[in-house]
């Protein structure tokens, strides 16, 4: 298989697993404070349970709100939008990397911009939906989900181009001699 194909196929995989986790977010933020709160209570309830297993009554009644609140911040706001953060920029960087304008700065700016909109867009959502509020704090922690899904990327990006790099000088030095 030859690169440009690999690579479109890398593209559509990841563009395919964006969106999904996109389209989920966006479902998440218009479900109603009740269902909502139902959504996340098993994961609340799993991880609880988890917990209390290895030291029992850890997590009990007078600190389960407490529990409960950072773990809907900690998953279903910082979590979610990490592995948004992950799956668009990756999508992204193969659809644009063999463009000739494209310089994988312009990818950054572009993933970190739809991730900020796509966290005010859904706690504005959330302004419209029964026993729900947008908060612009949720937009930040979001958007600093995001910014770390984007940011492992940069990373491996770079590395990947480094490892290139020095792969081909590696190369063009050993056949000059």
């Amino acid at each position: 298989m030859n690169k440009n194909k690999k690579d479109l196929i890398l593209a559509i995989i990841f563009t395919v697993l964006a969106v999904s986790i996109n389209v989920y977010i966006i479902y998440h933020s218009c479900l109603s404070g009740s269902d909502s709160s139902e959504a996340s209570k098993g994961v609340v309830d799993i991880l609880k349970d988890f917990i209390n297993f290895f030291k029992a009554d850890t997590i009990n009644a007078s600190n389960y709100d407490a529990f409960s609140g950072f773990i809907r911040k900690a998953v279903g706001h910082f979590g979610l939008f990490v592995v948004s953060g992950l799956l668009t920029s990756t999508s992204l960087y193969f659809w644009l990397k063999d463009l000739r304008w494209y310089k994988f700065y312009y990818g950054i700016i572009i993933s970190f911009s739809f991730g900020v909109l796509l966290a005010a867009l859904t706690e504005i959502i959330q302004l419209n939906v029964p026993n729900r509020s947008g908060e612009f704090k949720d937009v930040l922690i979001d958007s600093s989900g995001y910014l770390l899904g984007l940011g492992i990327i940069v990373i491996i990006v770079f590395l990947v181009i480094r490892h290139k790099t020095k792969k081909n000088q590696v190369n063009k030095e050993s056949m000059s001699e």
